[in-house]
């Protein structure tokens, strides 16, 4: 946490120019030379009133002396990171281009969003340099509040050093989400109830693709319209992550009544999403409203029935809002993904806990059904013939089904071993394991047992074995081992 709130600019020498007195000048008619800033069409303004939107504009401001001293011995760079296409001037000279401003959206060519303008040194006068800057902004998607982010003077280097420094880190955070996200859907593909695992899967998903896209601007350098849209992107995406949790809680918590909260839960995030200002403001809203129904729903819940397992998410919630609330102004940045992080490992260790509990349970439930079931063939087998015909020795003879110990294949014949005695069938092992009760189970490629007459199981090494009541052990091979175990402990 301390890592990811530390200052976003790293420690070396960027002299920001937001701060500078600027003279904007619009509606300049075109003209090879620069305009005449004294104009009435030109008046004073602050960087952050800049807006290229929709129009071309000019500005000019003066280069401090005392900045240029200090970076005297090093190659000078002008950063520009924006929404719009721009040239600039030095001291009356064009030196640059980042894409072509223009006053109309036909002819103007798109710039790149975060640009580096290289200032030659011997364009640079000793004292008042002018700097002037033409801009326009005709292809964009949005109409954002502040389109012009940073204007600084630095040594020249890359474009992207003083933008979302924390990007490299981000990707730690995009493969955890990954890895969360094949986990989750591989769970939601094995398991009967699909439902948790896939909405944790979807929370995963649009964690991991919006801090994806939230970093991109720190990774490529894309044009300025692409900037537009990676905004809706992380705010769908929020969106998505916001109302996904909010259907997973209100699944845990709302009962008969979960579709109430969530179609009221998504229609008022959507509301409020589309009727504030600001993308910032949108994306934070997109999650933090789910979160505060997903509150009120467990507080619901709680006043209800009283339960550890909703105090204990109610207090998860909490940390998660009031920590966004705190962080509001920089929610963005790696401490969400870090929150979200810690949110979606709280989850896995419920959604274990929850996944065992139904195992242990559904395996309860198993060995239920097989008693049941075993009772019922035996209460079957009561009513059935208590006797069966061997064809043995050339004759038929009738032998007591209760007699019969295990049945073991020998070649071409099975043998039958009796209490005192043994018979030679002249058949396969299935033949005759098809006309004895179900109370007979095949527990080795060559041996059917009689159930009623095992005592004990027992293992050795990787294989086990069966003692019957006459102290005969009969193998049971690894294969059947599961089969056998559960029949024996439903008998």
């Amino acid at each position: 946490m301390l890592l990811l709130s530390s200052p976003i600019f790293a420690a070396e020498s960027v002299y920001s120019l937001s701060r500078q007195p600027f003279i904007q000048c619009l509606n300049v008619s075109a003209s090879s030379s620069l305009p005449d800033f004294s104009q009435a069409n030109c008046a004073p303004v602050n960087f952050h009133e800049i807006d290229p939107q929709g129009r071309e504009l000019w500005l000019h401001t003066d280069l401090p002396d005392e900045i240029l001293i200090v970076l005297q011995n090093n190659p000078l760079g002008l950063y520009l990171m924006g929404k719009a296409a721009s040239v600039i001037y030095l001291n009356g000279k064009k030196i640059a281009v980042n894409g072509q401003p223009s006053n109309s959206p036909k002819s103007e060519i798109p710039g790149k969003m975060d640009h580096i303008f290289y200032l030659p040194k011997e364009l640079l006068q000793k004292q008042n340099n002018e700097l002037v800057i033409h801009l326009s902004a005709h292809k964009g998607y949005l109409d954002l509040s502040y389109p012009m982010h940073f204007i600084g003077l630095a040594e020249f280097g890359d474009s992207k050093r003083f933008v979302q420094s924390h990007s490299t880190l981000g990707l730690i955070f995009v493969g955890m989400f990954v890895l969360s996200s094949l986990y989750y859907g591989s769970l939601a593909l094995r398991t009967d109830n699909k439902r948790n695992p896939t909405l944790l899967f979807l929370m995963s998903l649009f964690a991991g693709s919006q801090l994806a896209v939230e970093i991109s601007r720190g990774l490529v350098n894309y044009e300025y319209p692409t900037h537009d849209l990676r905004l809706i992107s992380v705010c769908l995406l929020a969106l998505g992550f916001g109302l996904s949790l909010l259907t997973l809680l209100s699944i845990k918590f709302a009962g008969t009544h979960k579709l109430h909260w969530i179609y009221a839960g998504a229609l008022l995030t959507c509301v409020i999403v589309l009727m504030v200002p600001g993308f910032d403001i949108k994306t934070n809203l997109a999650i933090l409203v789910p979160i505060l129904v997903s509150f009120v729903l467990i507080i619901v819940n709680l006043k209800r029935q009283f339960s550890w397992h909703a105090v204990k998410y109610l207090a998860v919630m909490s940390v998660f809002m009031v920590t966004v609330t705190v962080t509001f102004r920089y929610f963005h940045e790696l401490v969400f993904y870090f929150l979200v992080a810690m949110l979606l490992a709280y989850l896995f260790i419920q959604q274990a806990s929850e996944y065992s509990m139904e195992l242990e349970s559904a395996q309860v439930e198993k060995t239920l059904r097989a008693k049941l079931e075993f009772k019922l063939a035996q209460m079957q087998q009561q009513h059935t013939s208590e006797t069966i015909n061997i064809h043995s020795a050339g004759k038929i003879e009738k032998i007591p089904i209760q007699d019969i110990f295990y049945c073991q294949a020998s070649g071409d014949y099975v043998e039958i071993y009796l209490q005192s005695r043994e018979l030679l069938y002249s058949g396969s092992l299935k033949s005759i394991a098809d006309q004895l009760p179900t109370t007979f189970v095949r527990v080795h490629r060559s041996y059917v047992v009689n159930i009623d007459k095992v005592i004990s199981m027992k293992r050795d090494g990787e294989n086990g074995y069966l003692v019957l009541t006459n102290d005969t052990q009969i193998p049971v091979s690894r294969r059947m081992m599961p089969q056998v175990r559960e029949t024996f402990s439903a008998h």
